[in-house]
């Protein structure tokens, strides 16, 4: 792996509650990697958007990365403007289903990369990284 090479691409949300835990589980867990932030994360995957899998294609173009990390986490300003959802597990459910067609559609453009599906839950005092 030469200077500009990282294995990693990840998108996370921008909301401000997380940035800091966030920035350590990815340093933490990922090391080097090219870094996404937008509002809901890769919500505008799942909504049609290709701004963002052009990002993918830049990452595995320019840095030779092989993963794609999603983050999404709990109580999500972007997915609450979207929808209405009457609890958070209602919420939890669409994002988890987003995420699992958000990983479809970067396997069909992407064959040779990875996607893994992280979600974060906002404790009153503490952020929960978990694998999905």
């Amino acid at each position: 792996m030469n200077k500009h090479d990282c294995q990693n691409i990840v998108f996370h949300c921008i909301d401000f509650r997380l940035i800091n835990e966030t920035n350590d589980f990815i340093k933490n867990t990922y090391g080097d990697c090219d870094i996404v932030s937008v509002a809901g994360s890769s919500k505008e995957i799942a909504d049609g958007n290709s701004y963002l899998l052009k990002q993918i294609e830049i990452s595995h173009n320019l840095h030779h990365s092989v993963k794609v990390v999603l983050i999404h986490h709990s109580d999500c300003g972007a997915y609450k403007n979207s929808y209405q959802f009457n609890s958070p597990e209602e919420e939890k459910q669409k994002q988890v289903e987003d995420l699992l067609k958000i990983e479809s559609i970067i396997k069909e453009r992407f064959p040779d990369m990875t996607v893994e599906k992280i979600w974060a839950e906002l404790g009153e005092n503490n952020i929960t990284f978990s694998k999905l």
